[in-house]
């Protein structure tokens, strides 16, 4: 990646986070629940604190997706796949020419 590139463009993170914003949607519901349990496990936090918690993990998932992104390994999996595609569709033309 080249130092003009940029992994997230201002104007589709802003519009993205609109999105979210608009959508009423609780992103602490996505994670699995055993931050809850962990939470549980110490003293009864407050429900702010289980919030915070519930963000900080929200973001280190984030973040882990975006290295997986940032690394290429998508994208090279995409190609993987169409070049197995590819190569399938030749076979069974083949096989159909038979």
């Amino acid at each position: 990646m080249s130092s003009k590139d940029k992994p997230l463009p201002l104007s589709g993170t802003l519009s993205d986070l609109a999105l979210l914003r608009a959508s009423n949607l609780d992103l602490s519901s996505l994670l699995p629940q055993a931050a809850a349990a962990r939470a549980d496990e110490r003293t009864a936090p407050t429900a702010e604190q289980a919030s915070v918690e519930r963000s900080y993990e929200f973001a280190g998932e984030a973040r882990a997706a975006l290295k997986i992104l940032a690394r290429g390994d998508v994208g090279k999996e995409g190609a993987r796949a169409e070049n197995l595609k590819s190569r399938f569709e030749e076979l069974q033309q083949g096989l159909e020419g038979q």
